[in-house]
């Protein structure tokens, strides 16, 4: 939905115009009624400040983590800021000054400002505390009108023990520059201050054991701690890097630490999203690399659910009885890529959080397996709850980030690259062939009559055929060739050949595309592609030339008659 006509929706929305506004999303659609209720001003509400503590345990839990991200950009446009569960702005970091000192003189990242949506109406700490969950805001959805230059994400931030809500987080940047990346990079700070506030909570723990007097027990207890703290530093700085690492590297950084503390044979990290089944994404140990990706047996898995649901919603992991996999009941096949006989394993499940990117909810399990005796005292046994739920959470964030990064440059129908990403690819490979005198052509194929597909059957129907056309073309291309989505039913290709095995390459995509058919509810239905075919020449000087040539092409094949192959 474009700006104006976003604006438009929302004044007519609150002028009281009885047709719900299209192309609102329902969060924001009901937040905008909400604020309605509330007869908040849609223009200069008023809005109010109040003092605050800015010492509290959230507060302390948080500044690390805001001040670490924020670090990591420093001359990015973004606004970092933390909330009580009043919504009063508690504490704010910003990276590139001229930003922050543009957003801080209108008042409104100022220590105290209330984000109620009672006060302000829709924006994205509100709004996040009064549902719950993460949320987006982008420009023209705020309530306030003037912000439509921002977009915001914010993520509320619970209690690890309790489940309550105890304040929220919130990264804040132009609307121009607002992508997925914001929204996840919230939900991954949320998820990192509830681990910071786990353990100072903890701590509480060992200061009530301390009492003790036995002199040895102090003694042991004191190492415990003390190893404790130091793995804490370095499982934070590792897991800070969740963000730029993928999650297999991750776990083996972690699980390097955390060989001091206790002994294992083998990690495992599984993940199911939505309705999937559960898979493993991680490994370490005496597993068999060849592991990563196995669908964990469903028995297996309904074990694991078992073992981790005891305490869901609590902070601490869900550990599994220390017996033998042999003990395990009739039937149950060992977990993928299993090397030999487990004696005594733990398993801890990460809290469910917010959905994960693609919008389905998600959750982390972390098996932990050791031959050995696994830490029997109390200050230990501790350790190692603390422990693998915070490494199931760094498992967690980094998933999470490769799904964001994978959807950000992927078409989410086909899962072919997108537009950006395919001119991106294209135009390092046009670069280097132009330099180097290498042959280069480019496709542009375009479904025939596909409008008449969408308006004769339907999009669902339209949807498979766009699958299917992009199934088509990737069995048929080679290692190298570059393929992408860029609009609509159109789809581009890069591939360095001749002139000759070019033309040649396009007919058996043509082929590939006219054998293929579809078969829908509806019976089969036949299937075509018209291509246009450019080869690089001295006239091209940039990737776009060479494009707009293979689209002249394409326009020529439709004339043409379609279900055809013509060369520029």
């Amino acid at each position: 939905m474009g700006k104006v006509a976003l604006e438009r929706a929302r004044r007519q929305f609150f002028e009281g115009d009885a047709v719900e506004p299209v192309g609102v999303r329902d969060v924001i659609r009901q937040s905008w009624a909400r604020a309605r209720e509330l007869a908040v001003p849609l223009e200069d509400p008023v809005v109010r400040f109040l003092e605050v503590d800015s010492d509290s345990l959230l507060e302390r839990a948080a500044r690390p983590v805001l001040h670490t991200v924020l670090d990591r950009l420093p001359d990015v446009a973004l606004i970092s800021a933390l909330a009580g569960p009043d919504a009063l702005l508690r504490l704010r970091f910003g990276g590139d000054p001229t930003f922050v000192r543009l957003l801080t003189d209108q008042g409104a990242f100022l220590q105290g400002y209330d984000f109620s949506e009672s006060v302000v109406g829709t924006n994205g700490i509100g709004t996040a505390l009064a549902i719950g969950r993460p949320v987006m805001v982008d420009g023209g959805e705020h309530y306030v009108e003037g912000a439509d230059t921002v977009s915001c994400a914010a993520a509320p931030i619970r209690d690890p023990v309790s489940g309550a809500i105890v304040g929220a987080v919130n990264f804040t940047c132009p609307s121009r520059d607002s992508s997925p990346l914001l929204l996840a990079m919230t939900t991954s700070a949320a998820a990192q201050i509830e681990r910071e506030l786990l353990t100072t909570a903890s701590h509480a723990d060992l200061a009530a054991l301390r009492s003790q007097t036995d002199p040895a027990a102090q003694r042991a207890l004191a190492l415990v701690e003390q190893r404790r703290s130091a793995l804490r530093e370095h499982l934070h700085r590792v897991s800070m890097a969740a963000t730029s690492i993928d999650v297999c590297s991750l776990l083996a950084q972690i699980m390097h630490v955390a060989r001091r503390l206790f002994p294992f044979d083998a990690v495992w990290a599984m993940r199911r999203v939505g309705d999937a089944p559960l898979r493993v994404v991680a490994v370490d140990g005496d597993v068999a690399p060849g592991a990563v990706g196995a669908v964990v047996p469903e028995e297996t898995a309904m074990m694991l659910d078992h073992a981790a649901q005891g305490d869901l919603g609590r902070a601490g992991p869900q550990r599994m009885s220390r017996r033998p996999l042999a003990g395990m009941p009739t039937g149950i096949r060992p977990l993928p890529g299993q090397q030999r006989l487990i004696r005594r394993w733990i398993v801890a499940a990460a809290p469910p959080g917010a959905p994960s990117p693609a919008g389905s909810s998600s959750q982390t399990v972390l098996v932990v397996a050791s031959d050995l005796a696994l830490p029997g005292g109390p200050g230990q046994r501790g350790l190692s709850r603390d422990l693998l739920t915070e490494i199931a959470f760094a498992c967690d964030t980094a998933c999470r980030f490769e799904e964001v990064t994978r959807l950000a440059v992927s078409d989410p129908l086909t899962g072919l690259p997108n537009r950006r990403r395919f001119l991106e690819l294209a135009a390092q490979t046009f670069d280097r062939c132009r330099s180097s005198g290498q042959p280069l052509a480019t496709f542009m194929v375009d479904i025939d009559r596909f409008k008449r597909v969408n308006d004769t059957y339907g999009h669902r129907v339209g949807d498979l055929v766009l699958v299917r056309v992009a199934a088509c073309i990737q069995a048929v291309l080679r290692s190298g060739d570059i393929v992408g989505r860029i609009g609509g039913e159109e789809i581009a290709v890069v591939t360095v050949a001749t002139p000759p095995d070019a033309m040649a390459l396009a007919e058996r995509l043509r082929r590939a595309v006219a054998g293929a058919g579809l078969e829908s509810d509806d019976g089969p239905r036949a299937v075509t592609v018209s291509l246009g075919v450019a080869c690089l020449e001295e006239r091209d000087h940039r990737l776009s030339d060479l494009l707009d040539r293979a689209d002249r092409a394409l326009y020529a094949a439709k004339a043409a008659g379609r279900d055809r192959v013509v060369g520029d």
